[in-house]
């Protein structure tokens, strides 16, 4: 059933409030950002504003949340993917570089938002730091679960999962913070490719086997010498 015009202006008035909400927190930090400021750059009138949100509290939790929300997402959907590539015979490889890609597009394409979690959220208070570290043990939950059906098939060598996860995770967000995040020209593919290759190296049964698939991947993602599109890891 089709929404309601005002049913969908209303949906972009309130998305409208929290891209600036979220531009205005992550450039001036928490405590700086007001109201005044953030509905004068929104273009809304203070009385729209408390129509949506009860305070400029109420509109930092809904940013939280809804990182919260599309970043879990792409979890269950990465982890879904490279079940399938293993159980149905598929190249695990490429799901995993698929998955990374997916991962460094979503904070790529929201900086505001990334900062306002990695750079504000964890220190703001007890209630916050919580809620980003309930996802960052769903995270490492996912990903063990990952590591744990790659062991048992021997595609990996023996190892604590769960460590293992952590140090995936953190190695992940370390780039995102270091390397992608305020950066658009940077080649994701080849950020993706790296950090796969790293990881993989890293945990992989062979070596050899291992390094001989690195090598075909990339004569594949970078044959044309300038780095494959962002594109081309797609499907």
């Amino acid at each position: 059933m089709a929404r309601k015009r005002g049913s969908l202006a209303r949906e972009e008035r309130e998305q409208q409030i929290l891209r600036e909400a979220a531009r205005i927190f992550a450039t001036k930090g928490y405590h700086a950002a007001s109201v005044t400021e953030i509905v004068e750059s929104s273009g809304v009138a203070r009385g729209t504003f408390y129509n949506y949100f009860d305070s400029k509290e109420d509109v930092f939790l809904k940013l939280v949340n809804s990182y919260f929300e599309q970043l879990t997402d792409i979890l269950e959907r990465n982890s879904a993917r490279l079940r399938e590539a293993v159980l149905g015979g598929g190249r695990p490889l490429e799901a995993w570089l698929q998955n990374a890609l997916d991962y460094l597009r979503f904070h790529r394409d929201n900086p505001h938002l990334t900062s306002i979690i990695y750079r504000l959220a964890m220190g703001r208070d007890n209630a916050f730091s919580q809620k980003v570290e309930n996802q960052a043990v769903f995270a490492r939950k996912k990903m063990a679960e990952s590591l744990d059906m790659l062991l048992e098939r021997g595609m990996i060598i023996p190892c604590d999962t769960e460590l293992a996860a952590t140090f995936i995770a953190g190695s992940s967000v370390g780039l995102i913070l270091s390397r992608l995040l305020w950066d658009e020209d940077r080649d994701l593919t080849r950020l993706a490719f790296e950090l796969v290759r790293n990881q993989s190296r890293a945990m992989a049964t062979s070596q050899m086997g291992i390094d001989r698939f690195l090598k075909a991947m990339e004569r594949e993602l970078f044959a044309a010498g300038t780095g494959a599109k962002e594109s081309a890891g797609e499907g």
